[in-house]
């Protein structure tokens, strides 16, 4: 897994090949001191994976 981009209590993770896993990219909560998924995405099937999840980290910050 690699963070490729941490926003304190909000993160976007790489994990694995879009080929390999249902979700090649992640966003996660920090909840009760752990990582939760909140919302994930596929690079090779959503052209616009990144955007997406970027999107959906932003939302997750008004969470908090």
């Amino acid at each position: 897994m690699h963070v490729a981009k941490d926003l304190g209590t909000v993160r976007i993770v790489y994990d694995g090949s879009p080929f390999d896993v249902l979700y090649d990219i992640k966003v996660e909560r920090f909840v009760n001191g752990e990582w939760k998924f909140y919302a994930g995405f596929n690079s090779l099937s959503d052209d616009y994976a990144f955007t997406a999840a970027r999107e959906s980290a932003a939302r997750a910050l008004k969470l908090n």
